[in-house]
């Protein structure tokens, strides 16, 4: 009996041996996992293509002639987004009876705080509208790469003067759109239409105009201006 108990101690002895590897190899495992994962989609990606081409001859060359046209596809369709949207805001334009004379779309491509670059040509002082026919300022440099400049209405590029009835001020930008300088006993009041000395739209009084505090002079706040985040604007053609 005690003979008997002596034998099972090598299989035991073996037991814990094969446990032991074991667990190495699973801690080994655990430790080389953030290397293994860098190189596995690699070589699965090779495998994969190996059986596609075995089974389907030249898969490789068709996937990646389809994945250009993808991208092609994708530029096409990045830039009918662009078209689309100029399309829209000239419907727009031509829906509002607000502005007459010839106008011409113009994209912006980049923008500041006082003005915008629109992708179009157009002569120094021509008037820029929104899409709804809103004045929204005037060009200040025309560039030979086919883009200008234009600044917003009430900066400092593009000062602007309103008129509404036989009034006449001046327009402020500055925490909301305001007519400023006006008589004060000029009478108007909320509704009042305000309309650029070319006749472009500029807003409605939102209130009566207040008196300053000098007494000779009033401002009211204006609505119905410009949406100056637009992506398309149109300038006015001579």
């Amino acid at each position: 009996m005690h003979g008997g108990l002596e034998l099972a101690r090598p299989r035991r002895r073996k037991k814990r041996i094969w446990i032991a590897a074991a667990v190495l190899l699973v801690v080994g495992l655990v430790v080389s996992a953030p290397y293994g994962a860098a190189l596995l989609p690699a070589g699965l990606s090779r495998c994969l293509g190996a059986v596609a081409n075995w089974v389907r001859p030249h898969y490789t060359e068709e996937l990646a002639a389809l994945q250009q046209q993808n991208a092609r596809l994708h530029s096409r369709l990045a830039l009918a987004e662009e078209a689309q949207a100029e399309n829209e805001a000239l419907r727009s334009l031509l829906g509002c009876a607000r502005t007459e004379g010839n106008w011409q779309p113009a994209r912006v491509t980049a923008r500041r705080s006082e003005g915008a670059t629109l992708a179009c040509t157009a002569a120094v002082g021509a008037a820029v509208l929104d899409p709804q026919g809103r004045y929204a300022g005037q060009v200040v440099e025309n560039r030979a790469d086919g883009t200008c400049e234009f600044a917003f209405a009430g900066t400092e590029n593009a000062p602007c003067a309103g008129l509404s009835g036989s009034a006449a001020g001046l327009l402020e930008r500055k925490n909301g759109w305001f007519l400023a300088g006006l008589p004060a006993d000029c009478g108007l009041t909320a509704g009042s239409v305000v309309t650029t000395p070319g006749g472009e739209w500029l807003g409605e009084l939102a209130a009566a105009p207040q008196p300053d505090s000098d007494g000779l002079t009033a401002r009211a706040p204006l609505t119905d201006t410009a949406d100056l985040n637009s992506t398309v604007f149109f300038v006015k053609i001579e």
